[in-house]
């Protein structure tokens, strides 16, 4: 997307967490601390404070953020969401591409991040699965020459679909792992939150009718 709707897309998807922190709570809950939602509370909280300070520059702003989040939220989940923004802060500081490619490596950057951060794999049923989602996604909307707005707003559909998904896979990574049989059935808390924060960054980003 252009560096212009990234403030735009960052609040909308922080008030859809902290919003949305009740449900991401239960699902953590299952085989988790059940705090996600806690967390993606002071995310948001965080988020909003650097969107008030900071310039619509958008390589500050990710790595700003990143940085905010890393010091106000330590946990699992804060530590690989910072340091999905700070990989993705450096490759838009990197990347002057068209709107969609850049969208691509942004997230391809998160992807590597948080997968070497949390020592996971696509598969994982992890933060990653839907991270992986979201970047083939992205793929084939560059291939198909898909509009920003279009192509972020199937890749928050791609999100949401693997987060369903992760219903059915056995966590392999984290406290989940310890105890899988209580995890089947329920989406992944992890993929949930990227969903429901990506779908309300896409829905905030679409064009007025």
């Amino acid at each position: 997307m252009p560096a212009t709707a990234l403030p735009h897309a960052l609040g909308a998807a922080a008030q859809a967490l902290a919003a949305s922190a009740p449900e991401l709570n239960r699902l953590d809950g299952f085989a988790g601390d059940g705090d996600l939602g806690v967390t993606m509370t002071v995310v948001a909280e965080v988020a909003q404070e650097v969107l008030a300070r900071e310039e619509a520059d958008g390589t500050r702003l990710l790595s700003s953020l990143g940085a905010a989040i890393a010091r106000r939220a330590p946990s699992t989940s804060g530590t690989l969401l910072a340091t999905a923004c700070l990989r993705a802060s450096q490759a838009l500081r990197d990347d002057q591409g068209a709107p969609v490619e850049v969208m691509l490596h942004c997230f391809s950057a998160a992807l590597e991040g948080v997968m070497a951060r949390g020592k996971a794999e696509p598969g994982d049923r992890t933060l990653v699965d839907g991270l992986n989602a979201i970047c083939g996604s992205l793929e084939r909307s560059v291939a198909d020459g898909t509009s920003w707005p279009l192509a972020l707003l199937e890749a928050a559909g791609a999100a949401q679909a693997m987060a369903e998904a992760t219903s059915n896979m056995e966590p392999r990574k984290g406290r989940a792992s310890w105890v899988p049989q209580r995890a089947l059935g329920h989406p992944d808390a992890g993929c949930s939150m990227l969903a429901i924060g990506l779908q309300a960054a896409a829905q905030a980003c679409q064009p007025l009718p």
